[in-house]
């Protein structure tokens, strides 16, 4: 027994190569980080393969490999299209570079239920918060070891991390009426079922690698943020995978899901766009090539991919979901940012534009809010109006809503812009507190001393939530929780400070939907 301790911890040596047995296989990372300390475990398997007559299937459990398996090399990511690679290319071109700077996965797969995990104790005694990030992407678009996304410098200040995929766009987020998987099988939310068998294997992992089981905490970005609040509230008669939430600009409201039917719809147009054509059966859906499904998922419009209330994984919208008991477990720390949707906005933009926007969302306020917006360009007004409509209320009025509940919510809103052309261009735009977050600055992003103060700030506020349920620091402005009552948030710019969150007043008349980005 002593021999198997000691090839594992080296006897208080760090070992040559960094081993753990994981879901009953033998794997064999690398050590990195900064200084070589932090253990990476990268494209470790956590369910089998979605593939043939398992496409469009609840992810089944990953068999046990025998003999020692390498776990140093990042899996294929999931089938998706160009979505992610041109936000990035966006955001490089604001601060004048071009594409190749830019990081573009290849092979893609539809075998691609992977995990990557970073630790910076390999001790099962050590008993670590767990951090299991979601990447964003519009559930389109992503993957789990995008250059923002490496978890070593992140590990190093106290926490096991881990990066998930999930099946995205036609592959994750489909259903069609002859998809028929027999009673009480998922009809459709495969890709929120994937996120949910990566929870289950690192609860039953985590102290392998130095985790604590019992502290697990899910955080996300946009599109991945939204799909943690779903999980979160998934499955109501049984215990959660996931109760403590980082969201970061999230990427859905809180109604207005689809229902199953109106899912079954939009699949039969994509079916239908695809070419299969008379009488379609679960065999001819799953014989689709990915290639053509992929691209004719580029022509149905008015699609968002989300989850839906199937009946059986949601049984109804998240607003509702959090007026009942599970929203008193609930730990929340969510937050915007300043410029969300300035990177969106049509640079043609008019004020006839702005003032139909609000027609639009306040008709009986338009005034009110007009005036709220007034002295700013019709680009600017348009950038704050959609941010509050569909980031900042949301998110207001969830962590207000599981705090009364007797959960615990805490805001924060991200101001801080990069130095020079692109940040003036681009603002602190949507995605902006990634690098900060995990410690990860692009070569070609311009990161001053006040960015790398803020990122330590960030990191240490979010390992200790991970850890406790709660952002205080110690050396940090004490975060105060989000209520009706004090509405105060966390500014992360310039100043870390509690303020009023700016555009709050925005909220009284622009009711929160769901975001399609």
């Amino acid at each position: 027994m002593l021999a198997a301790v000691c090839l594992l911890l080296a006897c208080g040596r760090k070992a040559a190569v960094p081993g753990v047995t994981a879901n009953g296989e033998s794997l064999q990372g690398e050590w990195g980080g900064d200084r070589g300390d932090v253990a990476v475990f990268r494209g470790v398997p956590f369910a089998q393969a979605p593939v043939g007559d398992l496409r469009w299937r609840a992810p089944r459990k990953h068999v046990p490999r025998a003999g020692l398996q390498k776990a140093a090399a990042f899996a294929a990511p999931c089938v998706q299209g160009s979505y992610s690679v041109d936000w990035y290319v966006k955001v490089a071109a604001a601060f004048g570079h071009g594409p190749e700077v830019v990081g573009r996965p290849k092979p893609e797969s539809e075998d691609c239920l992977y995990l990557n995990v970073w630790t910076p104790k390999l001790d099962p005694a050590a008993r670590l918060p767990v951090m299991v990030f979601v990447h964003g992407g519009a559930n389109k678009g992503g993957w789990s070891y995008e250059p923002n996304y490496i978890g070593d410098r992140l590990a190093a200040r106290g926490a096991v991390v881990v990066t998930i995929a999930y099946r995205l766009g036609p592959f994750g987020f489909f259903a069609h009426p002859a998809l028929d998987n027999g009673p009480g099988e998922a009809a459709a939310n495969f890709g929120l079922l994937d996120m949910r068998e990566a929870f289950v294997w690192v609860r039953a992992n985590a102290r392998q690698f130095g985790g604590d089981p019992d502290r697990i905490t899910g955080f996300g970005e946009s599109a991945g943020a939204g799909n943690l609040l779903d999980l979160a509230l998934a499955f109501p008669d049984e215990e959660p995978v996931v109760r403590r939430l980082i969201m970061e600009s999230t990427g859905g409201g809180l109604d207005g899901r689809h229902s199953l039917d109106e899912e079954r719809a939009f699949g039969s147009g994509l079916v239908a766009a695809a070419g299969l054509e008379g009488e379609v059966d679960t065999g001819r859906l799953r014989g689709i090539p990915a290639a053509e499904l992929l691209k004719a998922a580029a022509t149905v419009k008015g699609h968002y991919p989300e989850a839906v209330v199937d009946g059986l994984s949601l049984r109804e919208q998240p607003s509702a979901a959090l007026r009942g008991p599970r929203a008193s477990r609930l730990e929340i720390l969510a937050g915007t940012n300043r410029d969300e949707w300035l990177m969106y906005v049509d640079p043609a933009v008019t004020s006839e534009d702005v003032d139909r926007f609000i027609a639009k969302k306040a008709p009986e306020s338009a005034d009110a809010v007009r005036s709220l917006v007034a002295r700013e360009s019709p680009l600017k007004a348009m950038d704050r109006l959609e941010t509050a409509s569909l980031m900042l209320c949301p998110t207001l009025l969830l962590a207000d809503a599981v705090n009364a509940k007797g959960g615990k919510g805490f805001v924060y809103y991200f101001t801080r812009q990069r130095s020079g052309a692109g940040g003036d261009a681009l603002g602190a735009y949507h995605g902006t507190e990634l690098p900060y977050v995990f410690d990860q600055h692009d070569a070609w992003m311009p990161t001053l001393a006040p960015d790398r103060a803020l990122t330590a700030a960030v990191m240490d506020y979010w390992v200790a939530f991970a850890s406790s349920g709660a952002p205080q620091v110690k050396g940090l402005p004490e975060w105060p929780a989000y209520t009706a009552a004090r509405p105060h948030v966390m500014e992360l710019g310039e100043k870390v400070a509690e303020v009023e969150p700016p555009d709050a007043g925005l909220c009284r008349y622009l009711g929160p939907e769901r975001d399609t980005h």
